[in-house]
């Protein structure tokens, strides 16, 4: 049995005899055998592919950790050297059960008629449904969420109809039927035991269970819960806690299902549009050297056209101040999610940042699907998350012709465009201005909608004169620093990279267009 010993260094408890190292794309196993000669290191294994990230064991009675991370940092195929920090769940302590789904349709009551929360404090879900209940794009693509969480009950009946499956690996034989390198992948991927075999029964598979409902438990069947999407597919994926390289396991099985999907055109792999996630490190900053994999993970999944979400501290702490990751990454394809109540509230024991934290959603009192084939209520920031990973998924399954088709074609961009649409739909809360990005709410309606009537729309002819020139640089500059008003037409015009925003980015692309 491998024993794990854990140290601290701040706040942050790592393994004190690993290394996560990411070595220069192309270099091999062979030649980081090369490079380590001199050290006391055992070559664990390739954590990811697509980042080449390796763990490496210290022999401590040679030589102590910090002492070998600070050599071999120095080496030039060497992109950088962390250590293998430990991850919790974002668990909340029971409180009393609400046995209605208020998060998705708040009348103020409860289902006894009794007064319960204020009406209206929800995602507007019905709305939305009303539009679309998730499934495929206009495209026709099977719509993939990936479940980064401790597991999930895999033969729970809200849920099998929504379980996503690899249809070219054979369960059970030990093969990689499918070359993928990732060995009986049928039902998903356990990062813990890095094999096929998804925990069921274990406490964090009743949490993964609760998560997976709320993004898509199979829903108008007569039969328990509704998720965010009717009809999704679910992969799930077992690596929510214990250590860095655990998670990072995790999210590059779900890239790799991505990348084989974009470089096959379908045939293989698997649409996954967002990866949800409920685990991290508290006090903690992400853009801090000793951290660097969370934002180089993020940004791979983005280039990808996968947008992560990540629920923030289950803490009343400014995660701005106090730090945390992953929801202080700086990646422009995270989302970032606190807790909100059925009064519309932050729930008090929930991270909250003005730069840090982009929204809220409901989590304080969420019934969900739970291992057992039952259902429970659940309570903290990781029961908020799912709530944007599903309407990332639905946003999809309702946008337009012309918005999956440039997703497709920009994966980066499209996931960008869904970002920004979520961002700029949410309910304003007072509760939450000034201490989140957003100062808002999910509303699922008005993010389905945006996605559904999107039109590509941007022409750059600011001045509306049929010619695109250096007058619609001047306005465009003018229109960026707020010096004139910012009407529904100047702003759609303007929008060169459909991201819903006008920025620096588009007055570039402004300048390329006239250029050219």
């Amino acid at each position: 049995m491998l024993l794990i010993n854990i140290v601290c260094a701040g706040n942050a408890r790592f393994v004190e005899n690993e290394l996560l190292i990411r070595f220069d794309e192309g270099f091999t196993r062979a030649d980081i055998e090369i490079v380590l000669v001199d050290e006391s290191v055992e070559i664990v294994r390739q954590v990811s592919r697509p980042l080449n990230l390796w763990l490496i064991r210290i022999d401590l009675q040679q030589d102590p950790l910090h002492r070998v991370s600070r050599r071999i940092q120095n080496n030039p195929e060497i992109l950088y050297v962390q250590n293998d920090h430990l991850l919790s769940l974002r668990n909340d302590p029971d409180d009393p059960m609400y046995l209605s789904q208020w998060n998705f349709h708040n009348t103020g009551f409860d289902i006894n008629g009794n007064p319960s929360g204020i009406e209206d404090a929800d995602i507007d879900a019905p709305e939305a449904w009303d539009i679309h209940t998730g499934g495929q794009t206009a495209l026709g693509r099977e719509i993939v969420a990936g479940i980064v969480d401790g597991g999930c009950d895999m033969a729970h009946p809200d849920l099998l109809a929504n379980l996503w499956t690899n249809p070219a690996d054979t369960a059970g034989n030990n093969i990689d039927d499918d070359s993928n390198g990732w060995i009986d992948d049928f039902q998903g991927w356990n990062a813990y035991g890095h094999n096929g075999i998804i925990p069921q029964t274990n406490t964090d598979a009743s949490h993964g269970t609760h998560v997976a409902g709320t993004v898509g438990a199979h829903s108008n069947n007569a039969n328990q819960v509704a998720g965010v999407n009717w009809d999704v597919k679910l992969m799930i994926v077992s690596g929510a806690s214990t250590t860095t390289s655990t998670a990072m396991e995790g999210y590059s099985y779900i890239l790799e299902q991505k990348l084989a999907w974009l470089e096959s055109n379908g045939t293989e792999g698997a649409f996954v549009v967002a990866t949800n996630s409920s685990f991290g490190v508290d006090y903690a900053y992400c853009d801090s050297l000793d951290y660097p994999v969370w934002n180089d993970m993020y940004n791979a999944l983005g280039a990808a056209g996968i947008l992560s979400i990540a629920a923030t501290a289950n803490r009343n702490l400014n995660v701005d101040v106090s730090g945390d990751v992953p929801t202080s990454c700086s990646s422009p394809y995270l989302i970032t999610v606190t807790s909100t109540t059925k009064s519309d509230l932050k729930t008090t024991n929930a991270g909250y940042g003005l730069e840090s934290i982009d929204l809220g959603a409901p989590g304080h009192g969420v019934l969900s699907t739970n291992y057992h084939q039952g259902t429970t209520t659940k309570y903290g920031t990781s029961m908020a998350a799912p709530h944007v990973t599903g309407a990332v998924a639905l946003m999809h399954a309702a946008a337009s012709f012309e918005l999956a088709q440039l997703y497709e074609e920009s994966p980066a961009q499209g996931a960008q465009i869904f970002k920004s649409m979520v961002l700029g739909t949410v309910d304003t809360l007072s509760n939450l201005n000034g201490i989140s990005v957003t100062g808002g709410r999910l509303n699922l309606h008005q993010a389905v909608l945006r996605a559904s009537t999107w039109t590509p729309s941007a022409t750059g002819d600011l001045n509306l004169d049929n010619r695109v020139n250096i007058q619609d640089v001047v306005i465009m500059i003018n229109l960026i620093l707020g010096n004139i008003p910012p009407t529904p037409d100047l702003m759609s015009a303007a929008d060169l990279n459909y991201d819903t925003l006008n920025t620096v980015q588009d007055l570039i692309l402004l300048i390329q267009l006239i250029l050219n």
